[in-house]
């Protein structure tokens, strides 16, 4: 058996050699490029991603680097060994012209693996602020219950960063209560502080509401019911409106990916069985048979379904 410590020092020597090249190669990068109110870099802290802001550009860098590296040289390698040209009237020579091509693809292809790593950040993030979303009002509900038997808002956020997990927010409430214990920070300002990186903005705005009810000498434990019924309505109508359009698509499913395709074959069936003259084109009822079966139907019934997952809110 492999010894697991082996491979986690393993994995730490690769990390820091990475990070090491990425320092590196965020050298080349102009710094005008690297400001400090960066959007990529407000979306690392939102997304709780353990890297630092240089340190994620120049691995962007190095992997657009490497990309374009691979991407040319696998592209000028087909082209050589299947001995393909690219245009029909040669510009400079055979070589110079597969050479110019798989540089351009090659560029191409840094710069799709460039904007895919630049856009991980803001997925990220997004998904996280969605899933806090949906656990908000057990939140808000959590926070009550607490502040209702008396115990302080630290111990409320402190009790909370041990079921962070269960509703999503572990890393944010954890910040809280390290900035707390270990650089001797009050509550309040950690809450501001995170409320401004917080990938949830309801979140962050019930965290700013804590604050506000702390300063004004507020009851928390009102505050967090008040919050909690809210958010509960929220969820409520959001629940609701889901079900309205899943009753729409689901009567669309029934009249487009049942009913219509139902007709359409028993027509074409009998016009092939028959020899209809009817044809769509070059297409005759057989081809139009087949390509309502394999092509039309599954691509109708995965893009419903696709809608169905993107409306569908997160538990």
């Amino acid at each position: 058996m492999s010894n697991p410590n082996l491979f986690i020092r393993r994995h730490v020597r690769l990390g820091r050699r990475l990070e090491w090249v990425s320092l590196k190669f965020v050298r080349l990068v102009p710094k005008r490029f690297l400001s400090k109110d960066s959007e990529l870099k407000k979306n690392l802290a939102k997304a709780s991603m353990k890297s630092g802001y240089r340190v994620y550009v120049g691995l962007l860098t190095f992997t657009m680097f490497v990309t374009f590296l691979a991407t040319s040289g696998f592209c000028y390698l087909f082209l050589y060994l299947l001995n393909v040209s690219i245009i029909d009237r040669i510009v400079f020579s055979l070589v110079v012209d597969r050479v110019i091509f798989s540089l351009f693809v090659g560029f191409i292809a840094g710069l799709v693996a460039f904007a895919i790593g630049y856009s991980v950040p803001s997925l990220e993030a997004y998904s996280r602020g969605s899933k806090i979303d949906s656990n908000l009002p057990h939140i808000a509900h959590f926070m009550a219950v607490l502040a209702s038997s008396g115990m302080t808002p630290e111990n409320v956020f402190r009790s909370l960063a041990r079921v962070g997990k269960d509703y999503s927010v572990s890393d944010e409430v954890t910040e809280i209560i390290g900035e707390i214990e270990l650089m001797g920070a009050n509550l309040n300002s950690s809450l501001k502080r995170i409320s401004s990186v917080s990938p949830s903005k309801r979140f962050g705005t019930m965290l700013n509401g804590v604050v506000s009810t702390s300063n004004m000498g507020g009851d928390l434990a009102d505050y967090s019911n008040e919050q909690a019924r809210k958010y509960k309505e929220e969820q409520v109508g959001k629940i609701k409106r889901f079900l309205d359009n899943l009753g729409v698509i689901a009567e669309s499913y029934v009249a487009f990916m049942v009913a219509a395709p139902l007709m359409l074959i028993i027509m074409l069936t009998v016009m092939s069985y028959i020899g209809g003259a009817i044809t769509l084109g070059a297409l005759t009822p057989e081809d139009l048979l087949n390509l309502l079966t394999f092509v039309i139907l599954p691509t109708g019934v995965a893009f419903l379904i696709f809608m169905v997952d993107s409306i569908t809110p997160l538990r």
